[in-house]
């Protein structure tokens, strides 16, 4: 096949998203091109299959409305958050997704041949706009490569970690209170440390006997989680109608690593059906309690870490490239 990625970012969503099945399409002898910019190939009907990551912009839709009348190249539409019900607390996006942008995205979405998502309620979402074409469940899956790699270790100290975005606003405070405490209470403060990496976190739970750092972005996916150096993982999620349609992306991430990790649960959570399926991680009603219990019994998080990486070994793009191609077929 000849497949145009019409990528909407090179950051985690891209990189999830297009650029790692990608990569693994063009190794099974597939033509695979990725840009941000729609090449002439792409409009005149050369490529085989055009996907386009969660397209909306006012340009791009044009562009996509047009390929779709003229009827000759498959449309992927590939989208892997619930745009239309960005809470309002993550500003920036909520003013990006106003109301006539999701209407182009959901718009571009009706015309698709094919739609690719991360979880099933996004597939319900889905259904509900383009009952007509093609919906492939694609969970994100991770290089195999993490599956074997040494995280670097910060000494002594007993590190607890958390990575995401400025969109994790609320969800971070489903955290904040208990780790502050847990980060200054006397028995902590010279042996535990609280590590942010992506967005600087760190700011909600620093006081003065709790050691906290922070580490940006870097440049490339890859370089990032090579940088993770956590010995305990914390994933929280506050319960909201977007967040029921996320993927379980951070749980599989640090589980590859090796890193236990304590998550949020609730009905809808994208961590809930794990809670039932075996011990992947710690699932937090009380997160004092299980930071309480991993940072003081190394065996317990190294056999937790252990179960984690033998679980996330199902989890790789090299062992599901096969679900892009069939989608894709």
């Amino acid at each position: 096949m000849k497949i145009f990625g019409w990528l909407a970012d090179r950051s985690g969503c891209g990189y999830y998203r297009l650029m790692l099945p990608g990569a693994e399409l063009a190794k099974r002898g597939h033509d695979v091109m990725l840009d941000g910019a729609l090449p002439a190939a792409a409009k005149s009907g050369e490529c085989d299959v055009v996907i386009g990551q969660r397209t909306c912009n006012e340009g791009a839709s044009v562009t996509w409305q047009k390929i779709a009348r003229a009827g000759h190249t498959k449309l992927v539409f590939e989208t892997d958050d619930l745009l239309s019900a960005v809470d309002p607390s993550n500003r920036a996006a909520h003013r990006f997704y106003d109301a006539e942008t999701v209407r182009r995205y959901h718009e571009n979405m009706a015309v698709a041949d094919v739609i690719t998502v991360t979880t099933d309620r996004l597939a319900e979402h889905a259904r509900t706009v383009n009952p007509t074409a093609a919906i492939h469940v694609l969970p994100n899956m991770i290089p195999a490569w993490l599956l074997g790699h040494e995280r670097p270790s910060a000494g002594d100290l007993v590190t607890i970690g958390w990575r995401g975005g400025l969109s994790h606003g609320r969800d971070f405070g489903e955290l904040a209170k208990p780790l502050r405490r847990f980060l200054q209470h006397p028995s902590n403060r010279d042996r535990v440390e609280f590590h942010a990496m992506g967005a600087p976190y760190h700011e909600r739970v620093a006081t003065r006997h709790g050691r906290t750092r922070w580490t940006g972005w870097h440049e490339a996916v890859g370089d990032f989680l090579r940088a993770v150096d956590f010995d305990v993982a914390v994933i929280p999620l506050r319960p909201s109608v977007f967040n029921e349609a996320k993927s379980d992306l951070a749980l599989v991430e640090m589980s590859a690593l090796g890193i236990p990790s304590i998550v949020s649960v609730w009905p809808g959570s994208p961590y809930t059906a794990h809670a039932a399926a075996g011990p992947v991680a710690r699932f937090a009603g009380d997160w004092a309690e299980h930071l309480h219990d991993l940072v003081n019994d190394a065996e317990a998080r190294e056999q937790l870490g252990k179960q984690a990486r033998e679980w996330a070994a199902g989890r790789t793009i090299e062992g599901n490239a096969y679900r892009w191609e069939e989608a894709y077929s």
